[in-house]
């Protein structure tokens, strides 16, 4: 007596998914759901990613653990370790970069008390691989997102501009002849990448681009804060002298 085997099952384990592939689904879903403005929760992550809920949680821990996706409030966001993972991509040299802008970033933060940023570009997005605040600022600072759309933030646009993309800066919000809109207004006819209110309401940033030596964006640095309590045309002049000494920094450590 012979027996057909029926191989199907056996087809359908080969075909599916190992736990390394569920992960990168998870962080592929997770880059989706923020790209289109949709907080990236446990329910939608594993509806976007197929994956069952129980599967999803457990690898979501995982991934938390390891610094690739931070949660909070109970909304997922890419973690600091896939900032690094992403400069490594672009070839850039995370550790060296930090070593070296770092001061220039605590100077920052010393002649502004705001919080400070530094971001590369990564196709879309941008990727905040460090931030600099103060003990008095955190509660109120602008927590950025490790990785969003770059032409929504000055961040992007700063290196988006550098890189000859055009990258149109939206409407201030605020109202007619609102003075920090009309301050803003002027630092960006300057040359200096602008935001307000696009991340968090009330909150602006500036930002410009910091360049290797054959003036390539290498990555941004950005001052952002409380609208009303920061002071504009003084935190512009104090990134334009920092980003210019950063860069030099950067051209002697090559040297």
């Amino acid at each position: 007596m012979t027996y057909a085997l029926d191989a199907r099952p056996r087809q359908a384990a080969e075909q599916a998914p190992g736990a390394a592939e569920k992960a990168l689904l998870l962080l592929e879903s997770l880059t989706a759901l923020s790209a289109a403005g949709v907080p990236p929760t446990l329910t939608g992550l594993a509806t976007a990613s197929g994956l069952a809920k129980s599967t999803t949680h457990r690898l979501l821990s995982l991934l938390v653990r390891r610094g690739m996706v931070t949660c909070t409030d109970g909304a997922y966001r890419p973690g600091p370790a896939l900032a690094g993972l992403a400069a490594a991509a672009l070839g850039l040299p995370v550790d060296r970069l930090r070593s070296t802008l770092l001061p220039h970033m605590v100077d920052l933060y010393e002649l502004t008390h705001e919080t400070v940023n530094l971001a590369v570009l990564q196709g879309p997005d941008i990727v905040l691989i460090e931030r600099v605040h103060g003990s008095r600022t955190q509660r109120s600072s602008v927590r950025l997102p490790e990785r969003v759309p770059a032409h929504s933030t000055a961040l992007g646009r700063a290196l988006l501009d550098a890189a000859g993309t055009s990258a149109t800066a939206p409407p201030h919000a605020g109202v007619p002849g609102d003075r920090t809109g009309v301050l803003l207004s002027e630092i960006r006819r300057q040359g200096m990448s602008t935001s307000l209110g696009e991340l968090i309401p009330g909150v602006a940033c500036l930002a410009l681009p910091i360049l290797d030596e054959a003036r390539n964006p290498v990555m941004a640095l950005s001052v952002s804060g409380w609208a009303q309590s920061m002071n504009l045309l003084s935190t512009a002049k104090h990134l334009r002298s920092v980003s210019l000494a950063a860069g030099l920094a950067l051209l002697t450590e090559e040297d």
